[in-house]
C-alpha cells in the first residue's frame, strides 16, 4: 500500500483537481452545532494557519480522487465558499464571486464545467441549490441529506449577513469597502485552513483506511463500517450502473420512511442477533466483518433487503402483505407491543417468527401464540410492573430467536414454541404485585393514557367479543364527571372506553344515573358493578379498580 502525505492548506486542495465521495461514504450529517463550531474555530482572529486534521483521498484518475476522510469537513468549506460567493454578488462584487466560484466549479481539459465536489447521493439539490452560480428555482425533493446541507448554508449565510451588518454599523460612510474587505479576509481565512493530505494508489487501499480510521471512532456508526464492508465484498458491474449500493440504499429508505423512522443501526443489530452469536451494537462491526465474506455476502445482502421490510412491519403491521388469511388480532398484538407498550427489546425475535411465517413454515395459530406471550409478558412486567428489561432479557430474546432460526422442522419448531412460554411464564410478576401497581394507573399522568385506552380495550373485547369498539375513534369517558375534582376521578376504574357515537358533548358532565341511563339506551353494555350502581363515589370506583386489576391478570393478560 502506497501513501503520500503532504502539508497543505484548503485552497491548494481544492485548486489540484476534483473530488467524489464515493459509494461507502455516509451522507452529509453535520447539525447546526457541528456547523457553528467549524466556523467559529476557522475564522477566528485568533487562530492562524488552523489545521482542521487529515484529508485521506484515493486516486481515481491523474486529477481525480475520492474522498475517504474528511468529506463533511470539505462539503461544509464548499457550502461555506458557496455562501461567501453568493454575498459577494448580492454586494455587487462579481469579480470576487466568480474568483471563488473557480474553487466550486472548475474547467477539464475538454473545456467541460465539473464541480469541484461531486456528491451522488445529494443530487441534484447539492449542486442545483448550493454550488450553481445561477440558482434553479424549481423544487426539488429534500431527504434527510438534503435538509441538513440547506440548513448548513443558511446557518453560514446567517454568520455573514451578521458579519456584513456588524462591519457596516461600525462606519457607515466606508461600509462598502470595509465590508468587501472583512468578506475577503473570512474568505482567506478558509483557504487557508491547513489539513495533512493522505493519497492512497486505489479504491482497495481506500475500504482498508476507511475501516481502520473509523473503527474506533465516534464519527461513524457501525451501520457506516458495514456498508463499506459489504460494498467492498460486492463491487459494482460499472460505472453507469451500481446495484450493490442502489440495493442498500433501498434498504436505508425503506426503513427511513417508516412512521417511527428506524435507525439503520438498529435493525442491523437485530437482524444479527435474530441469526448469529448475541453481541452488542458496539461490536457488531467486528461481528459483521469475521462472518460476511465474498462467499456469503450476496446471500446475506439480500435478506437484509428483505428482512428490512418485515422489520418495518413489527411498527407497521397493518402494511405487511403476507398475512395468509384475516389475522387482525395478530397485527393487533404486534402494533401493541411495538406502538403502545414500546417494546423494541423483543425485535429480534419478532423479525425471526415473521421471516418464518413469510417463508410460510409457521401457521397463524402458532405466530398468534408467541405475539401474545411477548404483549402479556411485556404489559405485566415492564408497563405495569415497571420491572427493568436487563441485559439477561436480550439475551433471553436473541437466544430463543436464533433457536427459531435453526429449527430445522415443523417438530423443531414446536419445540421452539414451547421453550419460549416456559421462560416467560417463569418472569411473569406475582399477582399481588401486579393488582398494586395497576390501582396506581392515572388518567391525570398524560403518558399512561394510550395505555389505558388500551387496557380498556382489551378488557372489553375480552368481556364482549361480540362488540367490537373501534379503538382508534373511540374514547375515554369518566362515569364521575371530571368537574367534580375528586381524587378518585382518574382511577381507572372511574374509566370506560366509548364509541365515538358517545362523545364528550353527548355525555359531558352529566351525572353518574344520567350517563349510565344513555349508554344502557344506546347499547353500551356495561360491567355488572356499573349496572348494579344507584350511586358513584370513591368506595364503588376502587371496589371497579380492584376487580379489573384481577381480571386483567387472572383472565386478560394471564399465560396459562
Amino acid at each position: 500500500m502506497k501513501i503520500q502525505c503532504i502539508d497543505r492548506d484548503v485552497r491548494q486542495i481544492l485548486e489540484s483537481g476534483t473530488y467524489v465521495i464515493p459509494r461507502f461514504q455516509r451522507p452529509f450529517s453535520w447539525d447546526n452545532e457541528n456547523v457553528e463550531e467549524f466556523w467559529n474555530d476557522s475564522t477566528s482572529d485568533v487562530k492562524k494557519d488552523y489545521f482542521i486534521g487529515a484529508f485521506v483521498t484515493y486516486n481515481i484518475s491523474s486529477s481525480s480522487y475520492g474522498i475517504v476522510d474528511g468529506q463533511q469537513r470539505l462539503t461544509t468549506i464548499t457550502i461555506t465558499l458557496c455562501a461567501i460567493r453568493d454575498k459577494y454578488l448580492e454586494l455587487g462584487y462579481a469579480a470576487a464571486a466568480k474568483g471563488v466560484h473557480r474553487l466550486i466549479e472548475t474547467r477539464d481539459l475538454n473545456d467541460q464545467a465539473q464541480f469541484v465536489l461531486r456528491a451522488e447521493t445529494s443530487y441534484p439539490y447539492l449542486q442545483a441549490k448550493i454550488q450553481s452560480f445561477e440558482k434553479e428555482n424549481e423544487d426539488i425533493d429534500a431527504g434527510d441529506e438534503e435538509r441538513a446541507i440547506g440548513v448548513a448554508y443558511e446557518t453560514i449565510s446567517g454568520f455573514i449577513k451578521e458579519g456584513v451588518a456588524r462591519i457596516a454599523d461600525l462606519d457607515a460612510t466606508k461600509a462598502k469597502n470595509a465590508t468587501k474587505k472583512w468578506l475577503d479576509q473570512i474568505r482567506d481565512k478558509i483557504l487557508a485552513l491547513k489539513v495533512i493530505s493522505i493519497t492512497l494508489d486505489n479504491q482497495d487501499d481506500a475500504y482498508t483506511i476507511f475501516e481502520t480510521l473509523n473503527t474506533r471512532g465516534k464519527d461513524l456508526t457501525a451501520a457506516d463500517l458495514a456498508k463499506n464492508h459489504f460494498l467492498r465484498l460486492l463491487p459494482a458491474k460499472g460505472k453507469a450502473i451500481d446495484r450493490p449500493k442502489d440495493h442498500w440504499l433501498e434498504m436505508q429508505n425503506e426503513l427511513e420512511q417508516a412512521q417511527r423512522s428506524i435507525q439503520l443501526r438498529t435493525f442491523l443489530h437485530h437482524y444479527w442477533l435474530s441469526k448469529y452469536p448475541f453481541t452488542t451494537e458496539k461490536q457488531l462491526f467486528r461481528a459483521i466483518r469475521d462472518s460476511v465474506n465474498k462467499h456469503n455476502v450476496k446471500d446475506i445482502a439480500t435478506e437484509l433487503r428483505t428482512d428490512s421490510k418485515l422489520y418495518r412491519g413489527i411498527s407497521e403491521p397493518y402494511t405487511l402483505d403476507i398475512w395468509s388469511r384475516p389475522t387482525a388480532d395478530i397485527q393487533d398484538s404486534l402494533f401493541f407491543i411495538s406502538n403502545t407498550l414500546n417494546i423494541q427489546i423483543a425485535n429480534p425475535l419478532l423479525l425471526s417468527v415473521l421471516r418464518l411465517y413469510h417463508a410460510k413454515k409457521l401457521k397463524d395459530r402458532q405466530v398468534r401464540k408467541i405475539f401474545s406471550l411477548v404483549e402479556k409478558y411485556h404489559y405485566t412486567y415492564t408497563t405495569i410492573c415497571a420491572l427493568p428489561s436487563s441485559g439477561g432479557v436480550s439475551l433471553m430474546y436473541a437466544a430463543h430467536a436464533r433457536a427459531f432460526t435453526n429449527a430445522a422442522d415443523s417438530n423443531s419448531l414446536g419445540i421452539c414454541i414451547s421453550d419460549f412460554k416456559k421462560k416467560i411464564k417463569d418472569k411473569v410478576p406475582a399477582r399481588d404485585v401486579f393488582v398494586s401497581k395497576f390501582k396506581h394507573l392515572s388518567y391525570s399522568n398524560t403518558r399512561q393514557r394510550n395505555i389505558i385506552k388500551y387496557t380498556l380495550w382489551k378488557i372489553d373485547r375480552s368481556r364482549n367479543s361480540a362488540v367490537d369498539i373501534d379503538r382508534n375513534s373511540s374514547s375515554i369517558e369518566h362515569l364521575s364527571p371530571q368537574a367534580n375534582h375528586n381524587y378518585w376521578t382518574h382511577y381507572i376504574g372511574n374509566l370506560l372506553l366509548v364509541p365515538a357515537k358517545f362523545n364528550s358533548e353527548k355525555l359531558g358532565s352529566k351525572s353518574f344515573l344520567e350517563k349510565k341511563a344513555l349508554l344502557t339506551d344506546g347499547g353500551y353494555a356495561l360491567d355488572s358493578l356499573v349496572t348494579a350502581a344507584t350511586t358513584w363515589a370513591a368506595q364503588e370506583v376502587e371496589k371497579r379498580t380492584q376487580e379489573l386489576a384481577e381480571y386483567a391478570y387472572d383472565t386478560v393478560w394471564s399465560i396459562k
